[in-house]
């Protein structure tokens, strides 16, 4: 008896039972024998019980403090958001790095300019600080626009 290996984008390959599929033909059967299947656990490795009903919760958001913070978070940040894009060069973000500012405050900063509500709080969370201003001395509180963000703001100010 020889074995025929099919080529991964051939028809034979697409048409050979994978194992997951022959593993998931074999539960009825095995069931019918008599014999209990293995139970999945796949479907509940992204479940959060009562216990952890979210992601801050569960430990994975909030975790960060200031010092946990570098230039390569802002730097990430920048791209991510757009701002390379829109302004062309990384003068700002260096300025402002370059200026002293600790990079969580920068970030801060960036993410109130930006109204980005969930990034705002977990900055704020990290101790980030409130009443840093930017070169043009405005403040994060200044710089937002959305009520969301400007209502976040305001209680850390007045904490």
């Amino acid at each position: 008896m020889a074995l025929v290996l099919a080529r991964a984008g051939s028809a034979a390959a697409r048409c050979a039972p994978r194992p997951a599929r022959a593993a998931a033909a074999a539960r009825p059967a095995l069931a019918r024998a008599g014999r209990a299947p293995a139970r999945d656990v796949r479907a509940a490795f992204f479940n959060f019980n009562k216990m952890r009903t979210d992601s801050k919760d569960a430990g994975i958001y909030g975790s960060q403090g200031r010092e946990d913070y570098s230039a390569d978070d802002v730097e990430h940040y920048f791209n991510y958001m757009g701002m390379l894009a829109v302004e062309g060069t990384y003068d700002r973000m260096e300025a402002m790095l370059g200026s002293g500012l600790d990079p969580v405050d920068v970030l801060l900063l960036m993410a109130s300019s930006e109204n980005d509500a969930p990034k705002v709080e977990e900055l704020l969370a990290a101790g980030a600080n409130v009443n840093v201003t930017d070169s043009d001395g405005r403040s994060p509180l200044q710089l937002a626009e959305k009520p969301e963000v400007v209502t976040m703001l305001q209680a850390a100010v007045s904490k």
